[in-house]
């Protein structure tokens, strides 16, 4: 009898663990739909809700939005909000998006949102090595700061590499980016020959 109620409640504990998950996703969808057919307006009020629940699902959305040309308000409003995000989850979610997007929108924004956030990309580089090389020089730029805010959890090798990725493109670049490429040269070169 005491093993049919323990399996009894285990497979009742299963169930309702199912429909926990099966309504909190409901609720996911239901929000990021909200977020697409939403107003500036509305969304930036959803931001302090979404504060709130501390979690994920919602970021490549908000990503989204970001890279819509929405207005300057909306686009401030959710620079700050990403920014402010201080779970480590969301490098892969938002290094993704950069790596998906970069050649086709404008994720200078994002890019922003990288390094303001203060989250370790250390394990994530290679879009903002990709941007720092090929985007323009004021996204390249806030490329260089994610990279630059990087480089204390990298080790020689990965300095290394990223150092000859960006070397073999120094005289491909226009004059600007060719003076930013070798000032990345040189912080590389610099944390590399502070590990050894």
């Amino acid at each position: 009898i005491c093993l049919f109620i323990i399996t009894f409640a285990a497979q009742n504990i299963k169930q309702m663990v199912l429909e926990k998950k099966q309504g909190t996703n409901e609720k996911q969808k239901a929000l990021i739909s909200a977020l697409k057919k939403s107003s500036d307006e509305e969304v930036m009020a959803m931001l302090i809700d979404l504060k709130e629940q501390g979690e994920l699902f919602y970021v490549k959305i908000l990503l989204e939005i970001l890279i819509e040309n929405r207005s300057e308000l909306l686009n401030k409003a959710l620079i700050e909000y990403l920014s402010d995000i201080k779970l480590q989850d969301a490098v892969t979610i938002i290094s993704d998006f950069v790596s998906e997007n970069y050649a086709d929108k404008d994720v200078n924004d994002i890019v922003v949102v990288s390094w303001q956030s203060r989250l370790d990309f250390s394990k994530h580089l290679n879009p903002y090595i990709q941007i720092l090389i090929n985007a323009n020089y004021k996204t390249a730029f806030e490329a260089f700061t994610v990279i630059e805010n990087s480089i204390d959890s990298l080790s020689a090798d990965e300095l290394t590499q990223y150092g000859s990725t960006i070397k073999k493109a120094v005289q491909k670049s226009n004059r600007d980016k060719q003076l930013l490429l070798l000032e990345m040269i040189s912080v590389l070169e610099k944390a590399k020959r502070a590990i050894e």
